[in-house]
């Protein structure tokens, strides 16, 4: 029997340095760069639509979105789409549905990370989280996992839900999803989940998940807080569709979240902006404290009429890949009718 460490909220000594990093305040954001743009679906489909990145950044940068699984059709598969210098060397379905069970209609919001993990007695390298349900549908969802030895794949299913949808709650709830993991200790298989729960009302969510024992292992879920969580009004706001990044340097977690209220004009299911913010590193452990606010990104930095489902440019680790910046990975939308089928993606650095 393999014996395994559990680790504990002081015990976060990581390739990310959570422990040994000093508690650093926000520093505030620059000024956004002028918008590059990504992604398409409409380069490998006419019709087609790419959205919610989890982006990775290297000599090849490896963007993972939720996308139409072919022209014209409302159905949604996990994506990788490669960049080098600046130009598409490939896209296609990294991840799609299963022919039954939980995850046979949509598998979308993927987050993919370094971390060990094992199942069926083979070890992976690398986790991807994401949402999956079984209807044709906004609902029902619940969040898993797959493995793989390759950020290129194949990938592995784990065959239930790690995130399970609440049993009190009827299949035409929203559920849970939306994930966004970083890697605490890539060696002993440990990641922070978050996640969005979509019932009565939005509510971000945060765990530990402990990969490597063959069975994944959700221990010490709370609720995130939404203490400075402000909408466009100034108002206070609740928390969904959002992305994380781990500064090791400011032992901080930085946020992009979609804004509220979400317009009035359709669509009126995604925002005109996202925003950003930050929170130290044990009041997101601890579901304590209130976030700052760094920034927001709107129409006058992207010129779109829609923007929505942000991520941020991290490390395979799910931290900076450059301590004096952020980048941000966007969605863009036009108008109804058949705003859907211009989702794209497009991104912007500012320095902090």
């Amino acid at each position: 029997m393999k014996v395994r460490k559990r680790l504990g909220v002081a015990a976060i000594a990581t390739a990310l340095a959570i422990v040994f990093a000093p508690a650093g305040a926000a520093s505030g954001l620059g000024s956004w760069s002028s918008p590059t743009f990504v992604y398409a679906a409409s380069s490998i489909q006419s019709p087609g639509y790419s959205y919610a990145a989890s982006a990775i950044a290297g000599n090849t940068e490896r963007y993972y979105t939720c996308h139409s699984r072919s022209s014209g059709d409302v159905r949604d598969h996990a994506f990788l789409t490669k960049r080098t210098g600046g130009a598409i060397t490939s896209s296609s379905s990294a991840l799609g549905s299963s022919t039954s069970g939980w995850d046979s209609w949509h598998v979308c919001d993927p987050s993919v990370i370094r971390v060990n993990a094992t199942f069926n007695g083979q070890s992976y390298s690398y986790a991807m989280f994401y949402l999956g349900n079984d209807l044709d549908c906004s609902c029902h969802n619940q969040v898993g996992v797959a493995y793989s030895n390759s950020l290129d794949g194949p990938w592995v299913k784990y065959p239930w839900p790690v995130i399970s949808f609440s049993s009190n709650e009827p299949s035409s709830a929203w559920g849970v999803g939306q994930p966004s993991a970083t890697t605490i200790d890539p060696n002993n298989g440990t990641a922070v989940l978050t996640w969005t729960e979509g019932y009565a009302a939005n509510t971000g969510k945060m765990a530990m998940v402990d990969l490597d024992g063959g069975t994944p292992v959700v221990t010490g879920v709370h609720d995130i807080t939404n203490a400075g969580l402000v909408d466009a009004n100034g108002n206070p706001d609740t928390l969904n569709n959002f992305d994380i990044a781990y500064s090791s340097q400011r032992d901080r977690f930085y946020m992009v979240r979609e804004r509220h209220p979400y317009p009035t004009t359709n669509p009126d299911y995604i925002s005109s902006a996202v925003q950003i913010l930050s929170l130290p590193g044990s009041d997101m452990w601890n579901g304590t404290g209130s976030w700052t606010v760094e920034g927001v990104i709107d129409a006058s930095v992207t010129g779109a009429a829609r923007t929505h489902n942000p991520g941020f440019l991290r490390t395979e680790y799910g931290s900076l890949p450059n301590e004096d910046e952020l980048t941000v990975v966007y969605t863009t939308a036009n108008l109804d009718p058949g705003s859907l089928w211009t989702y794209g993606l497009s991104r912007t650095t500012a320095a902090l």
